[in-house]
């Protein structure tokens, strides 16, 4: 059951008690990590693993931040695979969330603004490891 959905406030008390309750949150193991985790075994780029801790570092709300699964199908990795699945599976998630608060989801949360993001921390990791202390 997903949190943002709200759907977990609807399960009965008696339902409730014969369930154990696990959270998978990207914000916490062992879900963080995961996709980089995998991309590293399967021998694939890890781009996408850094576009998601990319993406959701920006979104405020915990519970609606993108898990890993959306990005560990094999489509993602055919020839513009990452950007169908990011035009149609994540970005649709995002704009229903912001629904109504006028944000531009494609220049916040778009691939194009997601790598300019993560070359920026790269290249401020870079200085910060060629700097020296005094």
């Amino acid at each position: 059951m997903n949190t943002a959905d709200r759907s977990i406030a609807l399960v009965d008390a008696a339902m409730r008690r014969r369930f154990a309750f696990v959270e998978l949150s990207p914000r916490i193991e062992p879900t963080q990590g995961l996709l980089r985790r995998w991309l590293g075994a399967e021998g694939k780029d890890p781009e996408p693993a850094d576009l998601l801790d990319a993406l959701n570092a920006l979104i405020d709300d915990p519970d609606f931040r993108i898990g890993p699964s959306y990005l560990m199908k094999s489509g993602v990795f055919r020839d513009g695979g990452l950007e169908r699945t990011w035009r149609t599976k994540i970005l649709p998630l995002l704009e229903e969330h912001h629904y109504g608060e006028g944000v531009d989801i494609e220049n916040r949360y778009g691939l194009a603004a997601l790598r300019r993001a993560v070359a920026r921390r790269a290249g401020e990791e870079q200085t910060s490891e060629g700097a020296h202390p005094e």
